[in-house]
């Protein structure tokens, strides 16, 4: 859910207009066309972890723990999306022995994020 809403002036006259409040309408536009949930972590990896999760992720997924893998973006890291517009992120640091996990799912109870630390340490 967003946290910060930034609008110039025409924003907020288009918000007024609507005549119900700015979370109001946040609410049924999630309503209309969903929400998506965003997650980070981090992963600490000793350097055999690592060396082989380097070597993951130069791999070309098609699947990931059972869903199709629509496009592999490799722009800064790994990002899995997926069909139904979720996604997964790897990001190994530059300066610590971790890897930033980022995901979004349409919800929370979907655990992608579970899935996303399996395959590091699989």
């Amino acid at each position: 859910m967003l946290t910060q809403i930034k609008f110039g002036a025409s924003g907020w006259r288009a918000v007024a207009r609507r005549g119900k409040s700015l979370g109001e309408q946040l609410k049924a536009l999630c309503n209309q066309v969903g929400s998506y949930s965003p997650q980070r972590e981090n992963f600490r990896l000793t350097p055999e972890v690592k060396a082989k999760f380097t070597e993951k992720l130069r791999s070309d997924l098609r699947d990931f723990n059972g869903r199709t893998v629509s496009q592999i973006v490799r722009t800064d890291g790994l990002k899995l999306l997926f069909n139904d517009g979720s996604w997964v992120c790897y990001r190994l640091s530059g300066t610590e022995p971790v890897v930033p996990v980022y995901t979004e799912a349409r919800s929370e109870k979907e655990k992608l994020s579970t899935a996303a630390k399996h395959w590091i340490f699989e």
